[in-house]
């Protein structure tokens, strides 16, 4: 096993962005997982959720308002199968000045 990241430096205010999309012939699970806003001067609200291949929410492990220069780390177990539609880890902001890692296995 080797440790994957997947990364997002910053992402489009107010869209939601995929963040971790398996292989559809792997399985994926995520240890760990860091949010940061960059600003020095706004708050973000943030959100991360665990949805279908259609965008249906199944879980948000995180949700919170982010205050500038504040960042969060969460150890995390979440885990998505194998599928030829499979589910996706995706991310929202209402902050550009926010990024994003998920880090685990992929296999």
């Amino acid at each position: 096993m080797a440790l994957k990241p997947w990364t997002l430096p910053s992402v489009a205010a107010n869209t939601v962005t995929d963040l971790v999309v398996p292989t559809a012939t792997l399985e994926v699970v995520i240890f760990g997982l860091i949010v940061c806003n960059t600003s020095t001067v706004d708050s973000a609200d943030v959100t991360v959720t665990l949805t279908t291949s259609s965008g249906v929410v199944r879980a948000t492990p995180f949700k919170a308002s982010l205050g500038p220069g504040e960042s969060v780390h969460m150890d995390t177990k979440i885990c998505i199968a194998a599928s030829t539609t499979p589910d996706k880890l995706r991310v929202l902001s209402t902050l550009v000045a926010v990024s994003f890692l998920a880090s685990g296995d992929e296999g």
